[in-house]
Formats: structure tokens, C-alpha cells, sequence
């Protein structure tokens, strides 16, 4: 067998391509916030969609509708329904798509679009001195107190830097050039 033949394992002695230095800081930044993001929004999605397993429940579609109507936005029905509707969705495609690397791109930028609108509506309570609870994650309140403040903006926030730097940066390769 050739040199050029030899399986990758047997040539580095079986160590891993992390032990070796192979993998790229870049490529294992993206691959974490990846993970980290697109999980948060399946996340978020699975508490908006899933249905309350009992009355006392909070979360699913009628808690996410109820969320929605609190930030009193003046909306008719229709556009409440559609938006309870199409939200947890995307969340779950882009979140999927970044979680697969499949157009990881562009599911980084549709998740900043959403986020900037999210951190637009938040702005929008505080600055009407209104007192809501979030419906992002279900009954589920893992980074900020239930109700909506500076903080949901704050996480928001790093939210929309980690996508946007997801949406700016290439695919970094897997491994260094040597």
C-alpha cells in the first residue's frame, strides 16, 4: 500500500483530528453556536406548537396567541392567527437548517430578520410602560424573568450577534491547510 493510500487513523497513530490540531477555531466557533442557536429556536418553536397536556399548562398554540395579543399591536385577527401560525415554523425550518449546515446562511438571516422584529417588539412594551409576559419559550423562562424587560433584549441580542455572524462568515473547513 502506498503512502498516499494509508488510511488517516493508521498515518496519526489513531489520534483524533482535535487531538492532532486539525480542526479549525473557526469551524468549531460555528459549529457551536450552530448547535446552540438552532436548538434555541427548534427550542422555542416545540413550546409554541406543542399543545397544553393540561388546562394549567402553559404553553402551545393558545398560550403563544395569548402572548401575542398582550403586546396590544392592534392587530386584526387574521394577522394574530397567522403570525401564531407561521413563527413557531420557521423557527423550527431555520433552526433545523442550521442544526443540518443546510443553507446555513440563509437561516442564520432569517432567524436575524425575526429576532430584530422580536427585539423591535419588546421595545415597543417597554416604551408603552406595558406589563407582559413572554411567550418565547412556553411556560419556560430559562434566561429572564417571565416578564418582558431589558433582559429579554439583552438575550435578543446575543441571539441576533451569534446569527448574524453566522450569516457574514463562510463555512469555516473542517480542517486547518497544511
Amino acid at each position: 500500500m502506498s503512502q498516499s493510500a494509508t488510511p488517516a487513523a493508521s498515518e496519526h497513530g489513531g489520534e483524533s483530528a482535535l487531538r492532532r490540531g486539525d480542526l479549525s477555531v473557526l469551524w468549531a466557533t460555528q459549529w457551536t453556536m450552530r448547535m446552540l442557536l438552532g436548538g434555541l429556536f427548534i427550542f422555542a418553536a416545540w413550546n409554541k406548537l406543542h399543545p397544553a397536556s393540561s388546562p394549567q399548562a402553559m404553553n402551545g398554540p393558545q398560550t403563544f396567541a395569548s402572548s401575542v395579543q398582550a403586546f396590544k399591536l392592534g392587530l386584526p385577527d387574521w394577522a394574530i392567527r397567522a403570525s401564531v401560525s407561521v413563527t413557531p415554523w420557521l423557527e423550527v425550518v431555520s433552526g433545523l437548517a442550521l442544526i443540518l449546515g443546510v443553507w446555513r446562511r440563509g437561516a442564520a438571516l432569517i432567524m436575524s430578520v425575526m429576532l430584530v422584529g422580536f427585539i423591535l417588539l419588546i421595545a415597543s412594551v417597554l416604551w408603552r410602560n406595558m406589563s407582559v409576559e413572554c411567550g418565547c419559550f412556553g411556560k419556560l423562562s430559562p434566561f429572564c424573568p417571565k416578564s418582558v424587560g431589558w433582559c429579554n433584549i439583552a438575550q435578543n441580542s446575543v441571539m441576533l450577534l451569534v446569527a448574524l455572524f453566522l450569516t457574514l462568515t463562510r463555512p469555516a473547513p473542517m480542517r486547518l491547510a497544511k
